[in-house]
């Protein structure tokens, strides 16, 4: 195989120094084509790698860039457990190009490109007939792995705008393209790759693989945030792939009657997961990081589920004060956007046999299993040994306990002052109690569902003028989350605005990375306020900064507007465009 695709992917992740997966190079470079691909089997296990760094990619790193630098979630300092300032970088937005995070961010983008591509090649040379295989699956291999190209350009311009590109294997180091050449050859990607993609059928299973379908959403993404990337808007493209999705132009694909129907055990088979992350506990393919980082370290006692560790890390950001009254911003508040009738915002309790209701901890978490015991979350730090009760605020009450503060009213709320039991976790993949132990960690990792479709319709032609119908594409996704599909509070033509808009997206997929990439289409990612931030008012921090390690070792790499260094581009080769703002 081809030994210079290892010059790709160094170029590309630029001699990062470490990272969180084993790449296994030898793998690459040991084999040649007449040697590894023997059978239908061979292909597979080599097609699937590429795949294989997609699934690494939506873990962790890209999830607190997403979500912690908006309104949505936060890692708090928690008494004596303290993360540097990565966090509180993130929060405040004056993260630099030394950010761990980052670093990994730039890596995984990269990484994905060379390896698609890579693989690409290797298999254009493969005779698919002498293995039991037909010329017509392997073009389909062909356009998943450029379809999967075009989809790490895509997040890569979302992170860090304008991207080398690379379109085949090459040993000469590119310099980054301009953010509108990212995006056009993202657009020329998937344009070629759709029509040549199968198609999904209503009785097939998401197993990962890319279809027309997904590539049409995909598309339909760049569009809906091509005013971000390029200063141009294409709503009008988003809005007609959208519609022609949900008309059955590109696959089977429905809403589920119900809000849980996208994120159960068996999730492979709903027929609103347009693409996601497999996970099974029986294969040993375990997608956890949401239950290690969300939960508390004694959560696994509540869950009633041995085995399984967790880092009492990211939280839902507070709705309330310390004293208990709300924060008044139109941003942010997650829990409090949910309505007290939203069958999502009840206590997550698992009920056996795969049955469960709700998507939050929070409260006590004292409960009696199933088996009849007594089962609960206890506290390590701040409150040993007791029952630990999660608030939908940040501070340290013990402090007032203690005596270090006469009253809540006294307390201070922000990144620093959290405490073990501070912040509402999110609990959106479901999980089982130890009886139904082999059901842990099934549900698949959704990465794109068809309720995005209905929404970013429904933007669309609210940007276009046409609120009811907006109104409408809102509300037919919404109404699954109340007792017999009676909406309290469904969007109308009067009360829809940019503000609720942004509720609906928040709701509807908090935590499921996205959230940045809203704030920005709207204009408010440096502009708005919430909890511990105030405004920047600083649009270099719509981007990310490509990272010092990888600055440092090339010779061609300029840096992103504002992150200093000397050799930066301009704002509008990077990409950073100001959006029109509408009410």
């Amino acid at each position: 195989m081809r030994r210079n695709i290892l010059i790709i992917i160094s170029f590309l992740t630029l001699l990062v120094a470490s990272g969180c997966t084993n790449l296994d190079e030898k793998w690459y470079s040991e084999v040649t084509p007449d040697t590894y691909f023997t059978s239908k089997e061979t292909v597979y296990s080599f097609l699937v790698r590429s795949f294989t760094h997609w699934r690494w990619f939506h873990g962790f790193d890209r999830a607190i860039l997403q979500e912690c630098t908006t309104d949505e979630m936060c890692v708090t300092q928690k008494g004596i457990h303290y993360n540097d300032v990565r966090y509180a970088q993130l929060q405040h937005h004056d993260w630099t190009p030394l950010h761990p995070n980052n670093e990994e961010t730039w890596r995984g983008v990269g990484m994905g490109v060379a390896m698609a591509l890579a693989c690409k090649e290797d298999l254009a040379g493969v005779d698919y007939v002498s293995l039991g295989m037909t010329e017509e699956l392997k073009a389909d291999h062909q356009m998943q792995l450029q379809t999967l190209v075009a989809y790490f350009y895509l997040r890569g311009l979302d992170f860090y705008g304008g991207m080398p590109i690379y379109r085949r294997s090459t040993t000469e180091e590119s310099p980054r393209s301009t953010a509108r050449e990212t995006f056009n050859y993202v657009e020329e990607l998937l344009l070629a790759a759709i029509p040549k993609l199968e198609k999904k059928t209503a009785d097939m299973l998401e197993e990962g693989y890319l279809r027309q379908g997904t590539a049409a959403a995909l598309l339909a993404q760049l569009y809906f945030n091509a005013e971000v990337y390029t200063g141009e808007s294409r709503f009008a493209e988003c809005a007609q792939i959208c519609q022609d999705l949900l008309d059955g132009k590109y696959g089977y694909y429905e809403l589920e009657e119900d809000w849980f129907g996208p994120f159960t055990f068996e999730n492979n088979k709903s027929k609103e997961v347009m693409w996601s992350v497999q996970s099974q506990y029986a294969k040993g393919t375990l997608f956890q990081w949401q239950f290690e980082r969300y939960n508390h370290y004694n959560a696994k006692n509540y869950f009633d589920l041995s085995g399984y560790s967790s880092t009492n890390g990211m939280h839902l950001q507070p709705s309330l004060k310390p004293n208990g009254d709300p924060y008044t911003d139109k941003l942010g508040r997650p829990f409090a956007k949910f309505h007290a009738k939203d069958l999502r915002k009840k206590l997550y309790v698992y009920k056996g046999n795969g049955k469960y209701e709700g998507m939050f901890l929070y409260g006590k978490l004292q409960r009696i299993s199933r088996s009849g015991t007594e089962v609960k979350c206890t506290g390590l730090y701040e409150y040993p040994g007791e029952v630990l009760e999660f608030v939908d605020q940040v501070a340290q009450f013990k402090k007032v306990k203690d005596g270090e503060y006469s009253s809540v009213n006294e307390l201070p709320s922000n990144i620093s002052t959290g405490e073990e039991n501070s912040g509402i976790r999110l609990c959106k993949l479901p999980v089982p109690d130890n009886t139904d132990k082999t059901l842990a960690f099934n549900p698949d990792y959704p990465v794109l569902r068809f309720a995005e479709i209905y929404y970013m319709l429904a933007e669309c032609k609210y940007r276009s003028g046409y609120k009811k119908e907006a109104a409408n594409l809102f509300n037919e996704v919404r109404k699954r989350n109340f007792e017999n599909e009676v909406d309290p509070d469904p969007v109308t033509e009067t009360n829809i605005d940019k503000y609720r808009i942004l509720d609906e997206w928040m709701v509807e997929f908090l935590g499921e990375q996205r959230r940045r990439t809203d704030l920005r289409r709207w204009g408010l990612y440096t502009t708005g306020a919430w909890w511990d931030h105030r405004p920047t008012n600083d649009d270099h921090y719509e981007l990310f900064p490509i990272p010092e390690k990888s600055i440092s070792v090339s010779n061609v790499l300029r840096q992103n507007p504002g992150y200093g260094g000397g050799n930066e581009m301009t704002k509008e080769e990077a990409g950073i465009y100001s959006v029109k703002q509408i009410d």
